[in-house]
């Protein structure tokens, strides 16, 4: 249980820190990508505006973020320009600001420009603008290599701290775990060590009730008090024996394993249940495959497969049906245990699996009431042995219990 909890925690804080760090880093890059792209459109305005002439610069604009526009930003600028007639022919290519494209280059760049109609974009990393000029056209095209350089350069040094911050988060959250989840093991460790006593304790009084009931019996004979008395011991007695089991389980102490033909185990229960199904008028169906063998605790086992086949008679209705089925599923064991039920059991069936949840909110103590916990035990002892215990409802007036190994 300590390292579950230890793991569960470690997960689930190295979660938050990483969705946390997530947000940090995609908000830090988003932000500085938007001040590049707002700095280098600023950028390529003043150019247009200004014809690519740096006499004609207007720096009275209001500056893309922090930092104004002067000459001298303009002027350590990377950029061409190229001018077109009415009928889309290159007639001049200024490339006095750029030393790493020639005309030829930039020519055919600007000829893409002029199939695409588009009047702002980006080609071939640098982003242009057009501009009517007369009766033709005037191409700016600005090198943003530097931008895209500022940016990757920012992502990974951002990346780099978030991936420094994780990992030295994680270890001080390894190192920690153990005294943050101290107090709730304690807690947990003590609620054990009282069932475990608790249920010890009462066995020897349950006995005793019990051998007492059966000599006034053979004394005075039998009556409805005596079988009262019977009924509730037997119920107290199965109470202290599923709590017993899941406070071993908690412990995290491995149950005994051994090869066990549950084909053979399952058979030696039916008949009781095939006599019961039979008192009430239920249609109780049974398909066992034949020596199906896996390692298992026997005892454990047997106890899950009562649980299971108690809850069905009893809390099937009078004429219903109950469905056990034992067979290979491929390389898995699966059983499956159907049963008609009230249509108005809980919605969820995963709540049935709730310790000391029952679905009559009144928990009233009927004959077949249980005391729900029976179903935890029976999916405790199914995960000890690395199987799963599920439940559904295939339809609106049954519900289907399925142990895979």
């Amino acid at each position: 249980m300590t390292k579950t909890l230890k793991r569960r925690f470690i997960i689930f804080t190295m979660m938050a820190v990483t969705c946390l760090l997530v947000f940090i880093v995609l908000a830090i890059n988003s932000l500085n990508w938007m001040m590049l792209e707002r700095e280098s459109d600023t950028v390529l305005e003043t150019l247009v505006d200004a014809d690519g002439a740096f006499h004609k610069m207007d720096f009275d604009r209001p500056p893309p973020f922090f930092q104004p526009l002067d000459m001298d930003r303009m002027r350590a600028s990377r950029f061409f320009i190229v001018r077109s007639d009415l009928g889309g022919n290159i007639v001049d290519v200024n490339i006095d600001q750029i030393s790493a494209i020639d005309q030829e280059t930039a020519k055919s760049y600007a000829l893409e420009v002029l199939k695409t109609d588009d009047t702002s974009g980006r080609v071939h990393g640098y982003k242009f603008a057009v501009k009517q000029i007369g009766l033709g056209q005037l191409m700016f095209f600005m090198d943003t290599s530097e931008q895209s350089e500022n940016f990757r350069m920012v992502l990974f040094a951002s990346t780099a701290i978030a991936v420094l911050c994780w990992v030295i988060l994680l270890i001080i959250v390894i190192l920690l775990s153990g005294k943050v989840i101290r107090p709730v093991l304690v807690g947990m460790e003590k609620q054990k060590q009282f069932i475990t006593n608790a249920g010890h304790e009462m066995k020897t009084p349950l006995a005793i009730i019990q051998s007492n009931n059966d000599t006034m019996v053979l004394i005075h004979g039998e009556n409805k008090y005596n079988v009262h008395i019977r009924n509730q011991t037997k119920r107290l007695n199965v109470l202290m024996s599923n709590l017993l089991t899941l406070a071993k389980l908690d412990e995290e102490i491995p149950l005994p394993a051994e090869t066990v033909n549950i084909s053979d185990v399952a058979g030696e229960l039916l008949p009781a249940y095939t006599e019961d199904a039979q008192a009430r008028n239920l249609r109780f169906t049974v398909q066992i495959e034949p020596d199906i063998v896996i390692q298992t605790n026997k005892d454990s086992f047997r106890q899950m497969l009562t649980v299971l086949l108690d809850n069905a008679i009893k809390y099937t209705p009078d004429g219903g049906s109950v469905r056990l089925s034992l067979a290979r599923d491929g390389r898995h064991i699966q059983i499956i245990e159907e049963n008609t039920c009230d249509p108005s059991l809980e919605p969820d069936p995963e709540r049935l699996f709730e310790r000391f949840y029952r679905g009559d909110a009144a928990r009233t103590q009927k004959e077949s009431s249980g005391y729900g916990i029976g179903l935890s035990a029976a999916r405790a002892i199914c995960e000890n042995f690395g199987g799963k215990l599920t439940a559904e409802y295939p339809s609106a007036d049954s519900i289907r219990f399925t142990a895979r190994f």
